[in-house]
């Protein structure tokens, strides 16, 4: 389904976001398309979010975990939409699963957009502090290329 210049696919309890979030998405009504079910979220393919995009966002979230029937995992949240999420207060219901963030690598130089597990970090995470990730391109370990609060306030302690 096409909301402006968000496509939303649906596969049984999973969906897709692709695309801009933005004042053409309007995702507040979404929640009633969408499986009665604990959902999961992939939001890899956000290219773009602003902040009427972020206010529909945040109430597509809240219809889908209202009155706590439903838990909603993110999963794969783009770095766009994960800068965001950092800026608000969580909200009940919603748990991340895994989400990108941007690395550098001080070997080759090389930068990339890398999935971080958020159980598999679970313990630095709430130190807000980011895992060392292996470069896509030398191996060598990547760092965060950012401040860490902008990514992990989140899963703060």
């Amino acid at each position: 389904m096409k909301l402006g210049r968000l496509e939303v696919i649906t596969t049984g309890a999973r969906v897709m976001f692709t695309g801009r979030i933005d004042d053409t998405s309007p995702l507040g009504e979404l929640w009633m398309q969408l499986p009665a079910t604990d959902l999961t979220i992939d939001t890899a393919g956000v290219t773009f979010i602003n902040s009427v995009g972020m206010r529909e966002w945040v109430r597509l979230l809240r219809s889908l975990t209202g009155g706590g029937t439903r838990t909603v995992t993110l999963d794969r949240v783009a770095d766009v939409l994960m800068t965001q999420l950092n800026l608000m207060p969580r909200i009940a219901g919603v748990r991340i699963a895994s989400f990108h963030a941007q690395y550098a690598s001080n070997a080759c130089g090389a930068e990339a957009a890398l999935l971080v597990d958020t159980t598999l970090h679970a313990a630095q995470l709430a130190k807000l502090q980011a895992p060392t990730l292996p470069c896509p391109e030398c191996v060598a370990p990547m760092e965060l290329a950012d401040f860490p609060e902008r990514y992990l306030m989140l899963f703060k302690a």
